[in-house]
């Protein structure tokens, strides 16, 4: 009992010195440039080829803080401008669990400036609080009465991606979740449970050299009720573009809730690329909440060769 009561408690205090200003509804991705598909449905089919990535997130060090796992994959079908993908998530903070798969489908073409493609999601949502978990602070508190809650609905969502001609410049808006079926969990019958994400993200490359490349990106978190979030990255590529072998990608970052980032990739021959970020909060909270880790992989099936043929950008 004392111990299930530090835990809540600890959750509690973190969540409030943390200016926790995006709901965990949705999961946060420090490496948002290694596999878009996690939160635009658009991204679907963006190239040629079928690509693969999982992640895994654990969010600071007390008990009871979130975690996060993905599985993407996304390809671009033939002879025709469309592109499929799926997402299977399972993310965890507390009591609650969430799993949830997103079917995506996606619309490409071409213009002057480039490439856009316009994507749909739809997604199922299985929703688990485990209440019998918690410490009774009122055991007459009717929310105990109907023991554990576990519902599932469905989701519907919406997004818009486009990248230059030359392949360096990408931007991209998408609500994952505009129309969510959440009246099981609604305690007001006019208030969504699910709230809306939207997020606004965009980049490019600046080339210093024949092996060293500069990628700024912003990713910009809109959701209801709740103030701003914005990541802003700085990424430096090195790759030998003559041998075609191995593309490193070096980045730090900046979050307004008083977190700081700091990311490595390895794209390596045979298509694998490989993903780390460690985040930590700012003003003396790192010693209370500890540090984030991130590790993801990604497999690209599809014209395997044995060295980089060009380097990626996004």
């Amino acid at each position: 009992m004392i111990r299930a009561r530090h835990i809540l408690l600890t959750l509690i205090i973190a969540l409030l010195c943390v200016d926790f200003s995006y709901s965990q509804q949705d999961y946060l991705a420090s490496q948002y440039n290694f596999n878009a598909l996690m939160l635009n449905p658009a991204y679907a089919g963006a190239h040629q080829y079928l690509q693969t990535s999982t992640m895994y997130r654990n969010q600071w060090k007390i008990e009871g803080g979130p975690t996060t796992q993905i599985l993407c994959a996304d390809g671009r079908l033939k002879k025709v401008p469309l592109g499929l993908g799926v997402t299977f998530t399972s993310d965890k903070i507390g009591v609650v669990r969430e799993r949830a798969i997103g079917l995506d489908a996606s619309y490409h073409f071409r213009t002057g400036w480039g490439k856009f493609s316009f994507g749909l999601r739809g997604g199922h949502v299985g929703y688990f609080a485990a209440l019998d978990e918690l410490v009774y602070w009122d055991e007459d508190d009717p929310i105990y009465n109907n023991g554990n809650i576990r519902e599932s609905f469905l989701t519907l969502g919406f997004g818009a991606f486009a990248r230059s001609n030359s392949g360096k410049w990408f931007w991209g808006i998408s609500i994952p979740e505009y129309y969510a079926r959440d009246h099981v969990l609604r305690s007001n019958p006019e208030t969504r449970f699910y709230k809306r994400h939207i997020y606004l993200y965009g980049g490019g490359i600046v080339t210093m050299n024949e092996s060293i490349d500069l990628k700024p990106s912003v990713l910009v978190r809109f959701m209801e009720t709740n103030p701003m979030l914005m990541d802003a990255n700085l990424h430096v590529s090195v790759m030998d573009k003559k041998r075609k072998g191995i593309q490193l990608w070096l980045g730090a970052g900046i979050r307004t809730n008083r977190t700081y980032l700091v990311s490595c990739e390895i794209n390596l021959p045979y298509n694998l690329r490989m993903g780390y970020s460690f985040d930590v909060a700012g003003k003396g909270l790192y010693q209370h909440l500890g540090a984030t880790h991130e590790v993801q992989l990604g497999f690209n099936f599809g014209g395997s060769t044995p060295i980089i043929q060009s380097p990626r950008y996004f």
